[in-house]
C-alpha cells in the first residue's frame, strides 16, 4: 500500500524520521522555526481540502522528485528513487522540482521551463497559485526529517543549526508572499 501525501502526512504524526515519530521531531525544531512550520500547516488546511476535492489535482506522484533522482543522459531523463511515491497533490511534485532551485538568481527561468514543459504533456494541475505554498509544505516535510536525522547521525548533526537557518530564511520569504 502507498503512502497518501495529504495534511496528515506533512503536518500530522503519520511520518516516522529516522526512527523519530513526527510528533517528536516536531518537539525538536527551535520553537521560532515550530511557528512557521505551523503556519504552513495552518494554511495549507484549507489549500489542501480545497484541492482535495478537485479531481485533476491528486493522483500518483513520486513526491521526492528533485535532481539528484533525476539521470540525465544526451537528451534523455530517467527518474529513479520512487521510495516515496504516492497518492497526492501533482502540484507537489512540480513544487519539490523547483524547491531545490528557488536561491538562484535564474529560478524564475527554471520554474518557467518546468511549466512550460509540463504543459507539453499535460494540463497543470489546479491551483498554481499555491506552488509556493507547496514549496514551504516541502521545506517542513525536509526540516523535520533532517531535524530527526541529526539526533541518529553525526554529520547531519554538525549541519543542523545552518539547515535550520536556511530553512527559516526560506519561509520567511515564502510566508511574506
Amino acid at each position: 500500500m502507498r503512502i497518501r501525501w495529504d495534511w496528515e502526512t506533512f503536518f500530522g504524526d503519520t511520518m516516522i524520521y529516522a526512527g523519530i515519530n513526527a510528533a517528536d521531531a516536531w518537539s525538536l525544531v527551535p520553537d521560532n522555526l515550530r511557528r512557521s512550520f505551523a503556519r504552513v500547516a495552518s494554511g495549507m488546511r484549507g489549500v489542501m481540502t480545497h484541492l482535495g476535492e478537485e479531481a485533476d489535482s491528486v493522483g500518483l506522484i513520486h513526491a521526492d522528485l528533485h535532481l539528484d533522482n533525476a539521470l540525465f543522459w544526451r537528451d534523455e531523463v530517467r527518474i529513479i528513487d520512487f521510495d516515496d511515491c504516492g497518492f497526492g497533490y501533482w502540484l507537489y511534485d512540480i513544487a519539490v522540482a523547483l524547491w531545490e532551485l528557488r536561491y538562484r538568481d535564474d529560478y524564475q527561468q527554471f520554474r518557467s521551463a518546468l511549466i512550460d514543459g509540463y504543459t507539453r504533456h499535460r494540463p497543470l494541475p489546479p491551483g498554481l497559485a499555491h506552488l509556493d505554498d507547496f514549496i514551504a509544505t516541502r521545506e517542513v516535510a525536509f526540516g523535520l526529517w533532517f531535524t530527526a536525522t541529526a539526533q541518529v547521525n553525526p554529520v547531519f548533526r554538525a549541519e543542523l543549526d545552518q539547515m535550520q537557518a536556511d530553512i527559516a530564511r526560506s519561509l520567511d520569504t515564502l510566508l511574506r508572499n
